[in-house]
Formats: C-alpha cells, sequence, structure tokens
C-alpha cells in the first residue's frame, strides 16, 4: 500500500541516516498554538419569496359582473368591496320569496281558524273525528309551509348580498381573473364553491421557502436566525428565523433536499411572491474561545502510528492516555448523530450536530518533550474545534499525519465529485480552508 505523503519526510530521513550509519534523527513536524479566536458558522439555500396564506376569493353568485373595487397591487382592508354582480335576479328572487312567505302565513292562520271551529262543531256532534283530524293535519302543513317559505326568503336574501364580493380579510391583489361585463356561472351545487375572480394575501410578514442540502439539515432547527437576500435590493438583507422544517425530502438531480420555512417581517413590502432569495443561517457562534486546528486532533486509531512517532510502545501510550485511548471500541471519534443528547449546547441552537464525540488527545509540546494529552472539545466548524479542557491558551501541539485523515480526506472528495462540490458549510471570517473532520473508527 502507497505510503502517505505526510510519512515521506520521515521515511526519507530513516533512509539517509541509514546510508551514513548514523541514527536517524527525529523528524520536525508542525506545530500549532491554542488560540483564542471566534467561532461561527453559517449554511447557505436559496429559495423564492412566498406568502404566509393565500386566499382565493369566489363568487357563489352568476350574473354579469357590473364593478371592481380594487386591481392588482392594491392593499384592501377586510369587508372592502371587491367584485359587483348584476342583483337584478337575485333580488326577484327575494321579491317571490317574501310574497310566498306572506301566503304561508295567511294559509296557517286561515287553518288555524277553520281547526278552531272543527272544535265546536265536534263538541256538538256536527262532525266526525275524521273530519276534525282533516283539519288539523292542514294547520300542521301549513306551519311547515311557512318554515319553508321562510328558509327559502333567507337563501334569496343570502343569494342578493352574493351578487357583493367582499374582502375576506386585510391583504393586497395578486391576481385578478375576470373584466367587468364578463357573465360568470357558479352552479349553487359546484364543489369547487363557485367562480375564482380574485386571489390576494396579506403581505405584512411573507416567508421564504428555501431548499437545504440534507449533509446541513441536521444543523437547523425552528428559530434558528436567518439573513435574506434579494437580487432586486442589493447590499440589503432581511432579518428572519426558522419557521419550520418540513419531514419530507425532495430529491433534485441526485440531491435530497429540504424545505425550510423562514418568517421574514415584510417592512415597507419591499418583499413580493415569487422573488428569488438567498439565505444564510446564522447556527452557530461563540466569541474569544480557546480553539485548535481540527488536524491536531487524534482518535484511537491513531495510537500505533503516534506511538512509534514518538518512538514509544503503543500499550505505554495507552496508559499514558487512559480512557481517552478507549475509543477503539466505541468507535473513536465521531460526529454527534442527530437527537443525541451530550453535555454542552442543547439540539435546538443547531449546534449539536457541529460538535465531535468519541475520545480525543493531542500531543502536546511541553519544555520541549512531546506529551500526549487528552482534550475536551466544544463545537467546530470543521476548520477549527473549540477546547473546553485539557489545554491551555498558549499551550502548542504537533500536527502529525493520520493515515485515517488520509483516508477521510478521500472520501470526502469523491463525494464532492459525485455531488458536483461540496454544499453548505462556509466558516466564519479568518478561515482560509474547510479541513475535514476528526477520522471516525470502524
Amino acid at each position: 500500500m502507497p505510503l502517505p505523503r505526510a510519512a515521506l519526510p520521515a521515511v526519507l530521513v530513516c533512509l539517509l541516516g541509514a546510508c551514513d550509519g548514523r541514527a536517524p534523527a527525529a523528524p520536525d513536524y508542525e506545530t500549532a498554538a491554542v488560540e483564542r479566536r471566534p467561532l461561527s458558522v453559517v449554511v447557505e439555500a436559496a429559495g423564492v419569496i412566498e406568502p404566509v396564506s393565500r386566499v382565493e376569493v369566489k363568487s357563489k353568485a352568476s350574473g354579469e359582473i357590473l364593478k371592481l373595487g380594487a386591481e392588482i397591487g392594491d392593499t384592501v382592508e377586510a369587508g372592502h368591496l371587491l367584485v359587483s354582480i348584476d342583483p337584478r335576479t337575485p333580488r326577484n328572487g327575494v321579491a317571490q320569496a317574501e310574497a310566498e312567505l306572506n301566503a304561508a302565513r295567511a294559509r296557517r292562520t286561515t287553518a288555524a281558524a277553520q281547526l278552531a271551529r272543527g272544535d265546536k262543531l265536534l263538541a256538538e256532534e256536527w262532525i266526525n273525528r275524521t273530519e276534525y283530524e282533516t283539519l288539523a293535519l292542514e294547520v300542521a302543513n301549513t306551519r311547515a309551509q311557512v318554515i319553508g317559505a321562510g328558509v327559502a326568503l333567507e337563501n334569496a336574501r343570502i343569494a342578493l348580498e352574493d351578487t357583493e364580493v367582499r374582502a375576506p380579510s386585510a391583504g393586497t391583489i395578486l391576481t385578478r381573473l375576470v373584466e367587468p361585463g364578463q357573465v360568470i356561472s357558479s352552479p349553487t351545487q359546484d364543489v369547487g364553491g363557485g367562480t375564482l375572480l380574485l386571489t390576494m394575501a396579506d403581505l405584512s410578514n411573507v416567508r421564504a421557502r428555501v431548499r437545504v442540502d440534507e449533509t446541513d439539515i441536521g444543523k437547523l432547527a425552528p428559530g434558528i436566525p436567518a439573513r435574506i437576500t434579494v437580487a432586486a435590493y442589493p447590499g440589503r438583507s432581511f432579518t428572519g428565523a426558522i419557521e419550520k422544517i418540513e419531514p419530507q425530502a425532495v430529491v433534485e438531480q441526485n440531491v435530497t433536499l429540504f424545505a425550510v420555512l423562514i418568517s421574514v417581517p415584510n417592512e415597507g413590502g419591499l418583499l413580493r411572491p415569487g422573488m428569488n432569495v438567498e439565505a444564510v443561517f446564522d447556527v452557530l457562534h461563540r466569541d474569544d474561545v480557546l480553539t485548535l486546528p481540527v488536524m491536531a486532533l487524534r482518535t484511537a486509531r491513531d495510537v500505533e502510528t503516534t506511538a512509534g512517532i514518538l518512538g514509544i510502545d503503543a500499550d505505554e501510550l495507552r496508559g499514558q492516555l487512559g480512557g481517552s485511548a478507549a475509543g477503539a471500541e466505541s468507535g473513536g471519534a465521531r460526529p454527534a448523530r442527530n437527537g443525541e443528547r451530550r453535555p454542552g449546547p442543547s439540539a435546538s441552537d443547531g449546534s449539536l450536530a457541529l460538535r465531535l464525540g468519541g475520545n480525543l488527545w493531542v500531543v502536546a509540546v511541553q519544555d520541549g518533550a512531546r506529551v500526549p494529552t487528552p482534550v475536551q472539545t466544544g463545537v467546530t466548524d470543521l476548520d477549527r474545534v473549540e477546547i473546553t479542557g485539557g489545554l491551555a491558551e498558549g499551550d502548542r501541539v504537533l500536527l502529525l499525519p493520520s493515515a485515517s485523515l488520509v483516508e477521510t480526506q478521500q472520501q470526502i472528495q469523491n463525494f464532492a465529485t459525485r455531488r458536483g462540490g461540496i454544499p453548505g458549510i462556509t466558516q466564519g471570517a479568518g478561515a482560509q480552508q474547510q479541513a475535514v473532520p476528526p477520522p471516525q473508527s470502524r
């Protein structure tokens, strides 16, 4: 198997020392210092602006459209008259229903009077029981007719009111599908709810629907702030926060994406539905924390190679590390899985997926000696990692070659080639390149 590039200088030194008979000199490795720096991670995505709720304004009335009370782009209040439809036929229906109700009431009055006379006639045995029951049935029928006529009148009045289509809520007119003089037909039993006239939405608050790559979705959670930019207003950004992450993924060109909805206050109505947006999520920010290059971290898989570099036995190195080398059985360093709880930030702050797991250690340089030192880590931007224990500011550690690091680099390179580039994470200011996380044990 070919040697990693990082190991070639050490091999050359050994070969040269063997040729001239001298003992090979210990190779010099680069070191890095524990420094206080800000640590930040953002996730980027693209999408479009859409209204929070879109209302379709429909007409249940049929007839000629006489007047439109609003144009596209107008902002109206609830109850504003939007469309007027010819009311003549519904008005005639109301008049007819009123006449039928009056006739029904008169029939009820007559039937009640006949029943009252029937009581006396029955008592004097001028009519039999069957004739009396016929009179009582007529009273019941006329009462039912009055109720039916009243319902018909109410329906006729509703149909007349439907000729004036009013705004169900405050909002802005987005589309208009009819013109004055147009005749529409809206059957009473139409399952579609009537003829579509207008669409409107409240644009005082809008939301951005963006697609986020599955490699970054674990870093996001509702409430995480976002910055929105649109081409229409260069140099200006709008602030918002994640409202919801939709659970169902969509696959586009072999890339799995999740829809993320960002709630954005729309002051001045500058953001309009359909605008293309670029969203930046401020997933993580730490001010003035101890940091170290991720590449300085060692895992249980590196015990054997590191022992050879330090010139000690592997078991002796494990003894110096104590429990930090026990990760060989548990898999070594690994990124935290979604939903896994560990000490430190909660899952809701978006940093859970940015923490390194496993037993990590470094080779510190103390007074010229190389000392294996267990460390405790916090969050990472995949370039540098937060140090929460084991080292102090100014301590220096070795950057040693790692076979597992080479394997991980190759895996990421293959992934990027298949996907057309590494999506997602962008480091904060000061990061020169995106490094890979510590190697995972298998």
